[in-house]
């Protein structure tokens, strides 16, 4: 018989293999290694406390891995990864799962709920629906092979080791997602790389890359300063910082145009799409 609890007492290599076995038939690839995975739990915010795993005795069937921080103001919780391994699914799993969540929540005095969803994926999808989650936006998420890019670097880029986030932030035209976010970044900070190019002796855009996997969480320009190829030139140096033959950036705000000309001008194309839901609790 199932049973539902905190990932409290869960040991990691055991929920790593849980993950993996959940998500091997996944659209998306997540054959991630052990360090990998470690990272990408520390980096949005992993608390088991806030955590769900459903349990068939002792084994781990199903899981809802929940980080926790401060979001817009509010003390929010953010589904980092659901999943059910196969021989488990069409059980109802993933919704006792989410309505023991919302319980925790509750006690831990969480005010809501965000998560990411394959916008194919209707089956999710229709069960966040039915929980209450609401549709907030729409990312794309995009990669190019090395030999793709077509951005040229017309400006001198340097690197930076201490970001002026204060400054950055007014670069922005949306907020980045959860796993993009200042705190993801902050979070595992010696796995990132960061570029800029400085005009008058200040910096007018910048970009970060994962110096392991090639992946963009930022890259913004300001925006008296766009359309000068400053933007091409922080990809290059971007670039430049990793080893990763594919470069990606994932969760790109649909609504900002100039950053959707940029990737596309630049030799990206778009592999899957996500919305970001959420549940005000």
């Amino acid at each position: 018989m199932l049973h539902y609890e905190s990932l409290i007492h869960m040991g990691r290599e055991e929920l790593y293999q849980s993950f993996l076995k959940a998500f091997s038939d996944y659209q998306v690839p997540m054959n991630m290694t052990f360090p990998q995975f470690e990272k990408m739990l520390k980096r949005r915010g992993f608390d088991p406390n806030v955590s769900v795993g459903a349990f068939e005795e002792n084994s781990l069937v199903g899981f809802i891995l929940n980080g926790c921080r401060t979001w817009n103001g509010k003390a929010t919780a953010y589904d980092v990864g659901t999943g059910v391994i196969p021989q488990f699914r069409k059980q109802g799993i993933t919704n006792h799962m989410l309505q023991t969540a919302k319980e925790n929540f509750g006690k831990s005095g969480v005010e809501q709920y965000i998560l990411e969803v394959l916008t194919n994926n209707t089956a999710a999808s229709n069960i966040y629906i039915k929980n209450g989650f609401t549709v907030e936006r729409e990312f794309l998420c995009c990669q190019m092979d090395r030999g793709e890019n077509r951005a040229d670097s017309l400006h001198q880029a340097e690197r930076v080791i201490d970001p002026d986030w204060e400054l950055f932030r007014k670069f922005w035209d949306y907020q980045p997602s959860w796993q993009n976010s200042i705190l993801s970044v902050e979070a595992v900070h010696e796995s990132f790389g960061i570029s800029a190019v400085r005009k008058n002796n200040c910096i007018v855009g910048y970009g970060i890359i994962d110096k392991a996997t090639g992946e963009i969480p930022q890259i913004a320009v300001d925006k008296a300063w766009r359309k000068k190829g400053i933007g091409s030139s922080i990809l290059a140096d971007l670039m430049n910082q990793t080893s990763s033959n594919q470069i990606k950036i994932l969760n790109i705000d649909t609504r900002w145009d100039s950053m959707l000309q940029f990737i596309t001008a630049s030799g990206f194309h778009n592999t899957v799409n996500q919305y970001e839901m959420k549940l005000e609790l």
